[in-house]
Parts: structure tokens; sequence; C-alpha cells
């Protein structure tokens, strides 16, 4: 489930942490600009294993280059974890006779739990 994305409006003061966090956009000439925060401290960054806190506070632009590209830029910022802003920048390419899926991403994720279980049994992961 993606998370909704309020529009031309402020963050809620009563907004509680969440793992995708809180998320208000507002367009800057043909680019939107989405502005995350309150985020839990229970993911991770660009889904590699980089931890966050829940001081954690996220920029997003989506910038149309041509009918089949998106230019895509994030700014990361959490002063309890990173010395300075973290910036991926990437292309998001439209293909042919694909389709985009449905991302899940359940709160109370038992496999969380499981994992951490495994790792303390002495189970060893990694990629190969």
């Amino acid at each position: 489930m993606f998370p909704r994305v309020a529009l031309n409006t402020e963050h809620p003061d009563d907004a509680e942490p969440a793992y995708l966090g809180d998320s208000v956009a507002h367009w800057e000439g043909d680019t939107p600009i989405v502005d995350i925060n309150r985020f839990n401290d229970k993911t991770w960054l660009i889904g590699g294993g980089t931890f966050h806190s829940d001081a954690l506070h996220v920029i997003e632009r989506y910038a149309r280059v041509d009918k089949d590209q998106i230019y895509y830029e994030v700014v990361m910022e959490d002063p309890k974890v990173l010395i300075k802003p973290w910036i991926y920048r990437t292309t998001m390419m439209l293909r042919e006779g694909t389709r985009v899926r449905e991302y899940v991403c359940a709160e109370n994720n038992l496999e969380v739990e499981r994992y951490e279980k495994l790792r303390q049994d002495g189970i060893e992961f990694r990629r190969r």
C-alpha cells in the first residue's frame, strides 16, 4: 500500500510515527515535491540496510524528462544518524508492456521478528 500524499497542505500536528512516514506534497512548476517526516525507526534507507532514526526527514522530486523517463531525486536528512544529507538520484524508465505492481509494506510485519530470531540462532544471511 502506498501512503496517501496530501497536496498543498501542512503535516498534521497529531500524525503518529509510521513505517512510511507522513507525506505532503506541492508543485514547483511541473515538478511534484513530496515532503515526508514522522517516520518510526524500524525501516532502512534505500532498502540496503542503512538504518535511520525517528528524526528522518525526506524530500522527493519527480521531474518528467520525456514521455518515457522520470528523473527522481531524494534528499534524506537524519541528524541523529547521518553527518550530512544523503542524496540519491536515478532515472525511472517506462518499458513498453510492463506495469507497475503494488508495493506492500505491512506494519507489524512478523517476518522481521522471525529474521532476528534466526540471526540470534546463528543462521547466517548474506548475498551471493
